[in-house]
This record gives C-alpha cells, structure tokens and sequence, in this order.
C-alpha cells in the first residue's frame, strides 16, 4: 500500500455517473417520449464512500478518472461532501449507468472500463477496504493482496454478474474477510438465498452476508450466525441501499461492535439512503444520529 497515514477505511472501484430513466415511458422505435425530467446522479464506488464519511469515517475513494464530462461532474462532487480521492487514468467517461427505475425496483444498462482497475497500482493504507462489486474485486485483486498482506481487512460486495457469481461456489483461498450479497445474488450464486452464508462462508470469505429487503439480512459473522431486522423506514427508492448496508456495517466493526448489533447498524444506515433519491450521502445530516450509535 502506498505510503501515508492509516484511514479507517478505502473504497476502490468505479464511480458511475448514472441517468434514471422512467421504466414506463421507454419509447418505440422511432418514437420521442417527454418527461417531466431525467434525474442525474452519481454511484457506484462513491455510495459507500460518501455513506462511511457521512457516518463520520476517515475514508478514502480510490477509482480511476478519465477527462470527459461525467469525470468532471464526478470531481465537482467530491469536493462538495470532501471526501478524499486517489484516481489513476482511464478513458473519458469510464463508468455511465441508464438506470430504469419502477416502484418494485431497478435495471441498469452500463458500459464500464474495467480495465481501467487493472491498472490501479497499490492503494492508500487503511485499516478496511472495501472493493463495491466482484467484477471490480477481480480486476483489482493484486493490490487488493497487498493490502491485505499490509494489514488491511478486505470487504467485497456482490453485482448482478452471473460469471462471476457463479464463480464464488468454486472458491477456496477465503481472499476476503467479508461478503456481503443481496438475496437474488445470493440465490444465484448457492441456489438458496437461505444457504449461501453456509456455503460460501471460508471458502470466498470468512463472514457472509446475505440483505434480504424488508426481512433484513442475515448470515454468517465472524463464526457466528446473526440476523437483524431491516429498518423501518419509507421507501423512496432502493439504488445504494446495499452499499450503504455495507457503509454502516463497515462503520460497527471499525467501532468494536460485534454481531448483531453490527449488522443492524447496516440495517439502519440502508434505511436512510431507502428515503432518499439516489445512493450517495449529498445530505450527510441524515446520518448525524449513526455517528456514534451503537
């Protein structure tokens, strides 16, 4: 890892700028529909991020940066919630989302330079780093070895990628203290939502989650099995409720808490980022109650 002090937390990966798109009114073709407006917003990496230092993190995002609009855009961001960056080239606009949003939930189409990641060299020290997706923990799995060789303990969050979920069941090395899944990931990567801390547990990672909605999440922590309860909170709409989950689990264990208490602690946190429009923590007052909870 790259000389510096030691943050409490880094989160590497890709940064997307993402348009959502009404899922009702896609036009035919050659056809025009208006809207009354195309929300914009941002994603990807800086979800957890921005969530962990709204919870009062010393956090760092590393993520390569291109020149294009949507890297400026991106930039503009994090100096508005300040959150510290360590970028690396790639092309212009390297991570776009169109998001199709309903009530129910949301699909994504993206074009992502993963590439780009390969060509991350070590990462800022820190005592947790968290790699938000596994195509992303794939491409960045030697400085992801080095920072855990250097001390760190690796935390991984799933992606609908069904090669490379369905590449978790063969895994034996446990290259990460945590896995964190939501249901339908978990269902395609061990046939049952319900056993995939079982069986993944010491073979991807040694503690596996599983987020479950409106049942919570539970799995397996540190040996023992936990669940708790999703927090009771208004639905305004799910994009970054996962990485936030991860953000405010993160956040207990870098505070000692253990089980339970740690995993609704995420519950609490996703609960937040359900309310609002969009995963990123543009307000961080939202979470000035989580800040010291336990």
């Amino acid at each position: 890892m790259t000389p510096g002090p030691v943050r409490d937390l880094c989160v590497a990966g890709l940064v997307y700028f993402e348009v959502f798109v009404p899922g009702a009114h896609l036009p035919g073709p050659g056809e025009e529909v208006f809207v009354e407006r195309l929300r914009m917003g941002l994603g990807g990496a800086l979800n957890t991020a921005s969530v962990a230092r709204a919870l009062g993190l010393d956090t760092v995002l590393a993520y390569p940066r291109g020149g294009g609009l949507t890297d400026i855009a991106i930039a503009s961001c994090l100096r508005r919630l300040g959150v510290s960056a360590r970028t690396w080239p790639a092309r212009e606009d390297p991570a776009v989302s169109l998001v199709l949003s309903s009530p129910e939930d949301r699909s994504f189409i993206s074009a992502a330079d993963f590439e780009a990641l390969g060509r991350c060299g070590d990462l800022p020290r820190a005592r947790w780093l968290h790699i938000p997706g596994l195509a992303e923990a794939r491409f960045l799995a030697a400085p992801m070895a080095r920072a855990r060789a250097a001390g760190a303990r690796i935390s991984v969050s799933g992606s609908w990628s069904p090669g490379e979920l369905a590449r978790l069941a063969a895994m034996t090395s446990c290259p990460w203290d945590l896995l964190v899944l939501n249901a339908k990931e978990a269902a395609l990567a061990a046939g049952d939502p319900r056993q995939a801390p079982a069986r993944l547990a010491g073979a991807a990672a040694r503690s596996v989650l599983v987020t479950a909605g409106a049942d919570g999440a539970f799995g397996i922590l540190d040996g023992a099995e936990v669940h708790a309860p999703a927090d009771a909170a208004e639905v305004r709409e799910f994009t970054g409720a996962g990485d936030a989950f991860c953000a405010g689990l993160l956040a207990a264990l870098l505070r000692g808490l253990e089980g339970e208490a740690a995993v609704a602690l995420g519950c609490r946190t996703a609960g937040r980022i359900l309310g609002q429009a969009g995963g990123v923590a543009l307000d961080p007052a939202r979470f000035s109650d989580l800040r010291e909870a336990p």
